[in-house]
């Protein structure tokens, strides 16, 4: 997609955002373009999962309006964060991530923030993808380079999940939870999932791209796959709140727990663990390359290393896909 065709489209989103209709040829005079030309517009904006209205004689709506994030507005918000403040706001992109790591390429050595509307390869762990609707999510990722080397990094994950649990709590009254390693929980059900990309060549610095997707408002999308429960913040909400306001908090509040992790390790925030898991002292598998572990998740070591209690004792776990074990009937 040309730079010129994204100002439109994100133009003819501003317009139809108010979810009122507004004709073609109206459209078509603002963007300056012709009817035609909109049509296509708004052929394109439809691949991306957005419910367009088009009905002769009155236009094209947006049934119920949109809101969108507004990048001025984040970049007043983060301009006192100390790791990343600069914010890169797109209509729709392949990958937040893939977008900072090339970036980083160009141009390293500073703290960034890549929000995207919309993800045609959004991406979990191990190459999963994460289905990636227009408007309907967060989707973001944050590029910085910390003064650790790639030894040194353990518990990062747990640090993200804990720090965005504790801002969406606020707003949740204590229901999300954070599954080792990298995934948000209520109720057993998915809210977000976190990707921590880490690289590095010397011993001293490390560069990370932080992966986030949080589910907000997303439906059942015909011909999408999701491979298990889900769940919307928007419904667990206990007071009014934009994106806007919980994407600012998370990010301010993810600055300040980076730099608390820079200062203090990862065993500071190892002792709140219990709090925040989901797991702890339930019956869990955890699936390996070669092997399933069975047991009850009992808290995690000070780097961050996963405790289960087995029939053999204590094991730790710096890898793995963690799963509550279901009790026989």
């Amino acid at each position: 997609m040309t730079k010129k065709t994204q100002q439109r489209i994100e133009k003819l989103l501003k317009l139809l955002s108010d979810g009122k209709f507004h004709s073609g040829q109206s459209i078509a005079e603002k963007l300056g373009v012709s009817r035609t030309a909109v049509w296509k517009l708004i052929q394109k904006i439809e691949s991306w999962q957005l419910t367009v209205y088009s009905i002769r004689g009155r236009g094209y709506q947006i049934p119920g309006g949109l809101e969108l994030l507004d990048q001025q507005q984040l970049k007043l918000s983060l301009k006192n964060n100390e790791l990343f403040n600069d914010v890169i706001l797109h209509a729709s992109i392949d990958s937040t991530s893939n977008f900072l790591a090339e970036e980083w390429k160009k141009s390293p050595g500073y703290g960034r923030v890549c929000i995207a509307e919309h993800q045609t390869s959004g991406r979990g762990r191990k190459g999963r993808s994460w289905v990636s609707p227009f408007a309907a999510n967060l989707y973001f990722s944050i590029g910085v380079e910390l003064p650790l080397g790639l030894s040194a990094l353990g518990g990062l994950s747990l640090v993200v999940g804990m720090s965005i649990c504790s801002t969406l709590n606020r707003f949740t009254n204590d229901r999300v939870k954070v599954k080792w390693p990298n995934d948000l929980m209520v109720d057993d059900h998915k809210l977000a999932g976190i990707l921590v990309e880490a690289s590095g060549e010397t011993n001293d610095t490390s560069f990370l791209n932080i992966g986030v997707g949080i589910n907000w408002d997303m439906q059942n999308f015909q011909g999408e796959l999701i491979d298990q429960p889900w769940i919307n913040l928007k419904q667990l909400l206990v007071k009014s709140a934009s994106r806007q306001q919980i994407l600012t908090e998370i990010l301010c509040e993810l600055d300040a727990a980076l730099v608390d992790y820079l200062t203090n390790g990862f065993s500071h925030f190892s002792t709140k663990w219990q709090g925040y898991s989901a797991m702890y002292q339930r019956d869990v598998n955890i699936m390996l390359t070669n092997e399933v572990v069975s047991g009850k998740e009992v808290g995690i070591e000070a780097n961050g290393a996963l405790r289960v209690q087995t029939v053999d004792g204590i094991r730790l776990f710096h890898s793995g896909e963690v799963s509550l074990r279901k009790k026989m009937a």
